[in-house]
C-alpha cells in the first residue's frame, strides 16, 4: 500500500489563523505525524473574514458578491502559501506529495444542497508546484450527505491506535462541536451544536479587546442564567443526527443584557449540556471522553462536563497528540484518501446515501 507525505490545512470558524500539519500515511491505519505549525491572521484580515460572513447569507450572495469572494479567495490562498513555505523551511528535507487544502468555510447549507469554501486551489498548486486536493465536501452533499463532519475517519484511526474503540468518544470543540465514536465496530459521528463560535462572538461583542475566553477565565467568574439556557436549548433542535451545523444557524441576541461573565458562563453551559446529551444518547455506553480542538482548554467547560457526565473527561494531549492540530492532520489524511479515490464519508458519519469519496485534485 502506497504511503504519501501529505500536508493538511485548516482555517476554522475562530478565524485566528491557519493550522498546518505534515503526515506520512497510507490513508488507512499506518500514519505518523511529522510536524505541526500555526500561522496567525492579522487583525485586519480577521475583520475581512468576519465582514464577508455577514454579507454572504444565501446562495445568491455567492453570485452577487463574486468579485469580493474571488479577491478574498486569492488573499487567503496567498496567506496559506506563505505559511506553508515558512513551515517547509523548518522541514527542508521533506518533499510533499499532496496538500489537503480545506479552505475557509464561507457558508454551509447542505439542506439547500451547497457549501462554499474560500480558496483558490489552482493558484496554490501553481505556486507550490504540488498537487492540491480541494473541495472535500461537495460530493458528500451531492449524495444526500451533510458534508460534515469529515474528520470522523481520522478520529476513528486515533481511537483504534489508542485501543479505545469500545470505550472512547472524541469530542472536537471548534466553532461547532462534533463527536465521533464506534458502535457495532462502525464509526459514527455528527455535529452536536455550538462549540466555541457563540462564546467567541459574545466575547468580541462585549469586551474591548478580547477575542475569546482564554482557558475559561471569563466564564469561570460568571453565573449560568438557567432560564435563558433552557429557552435557547428548546429553540434549536440539535439532535437530528442527519443535520450538520453552521455558525449562522444560531445567534446570541437573546443573551444581550447579561454581564460579560454571566453570558460567557451560560454559553459554555449550553455547549456542555449539548455534549452531555450527545454522549448519553450513544447506545453502546462509553467510559472516556477525549476532548480536541480549542474548547478542550476551557476549564469551565471541563468542569461542567465532569459534573454532568460520570465519565473521565480528558484532553487528547494526554495521549501525546497535538489537540490544536487534529483537524489539519485529518485533512492531510483525507487528501491521501481522496487521491486514492477511497471514501471520505459514510452513512453513519454524514448521512450520505452510500460511502463516497470527495475532493478534486489540482495539479501544478
Amino acid at each position: 500500500m502506497s504511503k504519501y507525505i501529505s500536508l493538511g490545512t485548516m482555517s476554522g470558524t475562530s478565524m485566528d489563523g491557519i493550522d498546518l500539519s505534515i503526515i506520512n500515511s497510507d490513508g488507512e491505519t499506518n500514519t505518523s505525524i511529522i510536524d505541526n505549525f500555526f500561522s496567525e491572521y492579522s487583525s485586519d484580515f480577521k475583520k475581512e473574514l468576519i465582514n464577508i460572513r455577514k454579507e454572504v447569507l444565501q446562495k445568491d450572495d455567492l453570485t452577487s458578491k463574486k468579485a469580493l469572494i474571488n479577491d478574498l479567495s486569492r488573499k487567503i490562498t496567498l496567506l496559506h502559501v506563505e505559511a506553508i513555505q515558512e513551515f517547509l523551511k523548518k522541514n527542508s528535507t521533506i518533499k510533499l506529495d499532496l496538500i489537503g487544502y480545506h479552505g475557509h468555510t464561507l457558508i454551509h447549507k447542505p439542506e439547500q444542497g451547497f457549501t462554499f469554501q474560500l480558496g483558490n486551489p489552482e493558484l496554490m498548486a501553481q505556486l507550490l508546484k504540488t498537487k492540491v486536493v480541494f473541495n472535500f465536501r461537495d460530493n458528500d452533499i451531492k449524495n444526500k450527505g451533510q458534508g460534515a463532519p469529515l474528520v470522523t475517519l481520522y478520529h476513528g484511526q486515533i481511537l483504534k491506535n489508542l485501543n479505545l474503540v469500545n470505550s472512547g468518544v472524541i469530542i472536537n470543540i471548534g466553532g461547532i462541536a462534533n463527536g465521533s465514536y464506534f458502535e457495532n465496530s462502525v464509526i459514527h459521528s455528527n455535529d452536536i451544536g455550538p462549540g466555541n463560535c457563540l462564546l467567541d462572538q459574545w466575547i468580541r461583542l462585549n469586551s474591548k479587546d478580547l477575542e475569546f475566553d482564554r482557558e475559561g477565565n471569563i466564564s469561570e467568574k460568571g453565573e449560568v442564567h438557567s432560564l435563558m439556557q433552557e429557552d435557547f436549548l428548546n429553540h434549536y433542535s440539535y439532535h437530528d443526527k442527519k443535520k450538520s451545523l453552521d455558525i449562522t444557524d444560531f445567534n446570541i441576541a437573546q443573551f444581550r443584557g447579561l454581564k460579560l461573565e454571566d453570558g460567557a458562563a451560560t454559553l459554555v453551559s449550553v455547549t456542555a449540556n449539548l455534549i452531555t446529551n450527545f454522549v448519553k444518547n450513544i447506545k453502546e455506553k462509553k467510559d472516556k471522553i477525549i476532548l480536541a480542538g480549542g474548547g478542550r482548554k476551557n476549564k469551565t467547560l471541563i468542569k461542567f462536563l465532569s459534573k454532568q457526565l460520570n465519565l473521565k473527561v480528558e484532553s487528547i494531549d494526554q495521549y501525546k497528540l497535538a489537540g490544536d492540530f487534529i483537524e489539519s492532520q485529518a485533512f492531510a489524511y483525507l487528501a491521501i484518501r481522496s487521491y486514492e479515490k477511497k471514501h471520505l464519508s459514510l452513512p453513519t458519519t454524514t448521512g450520505v446515501s452510500k460511502p463516497v469519496t470527495g475532493g478534486i485534485v489540482y495539479s501544478n
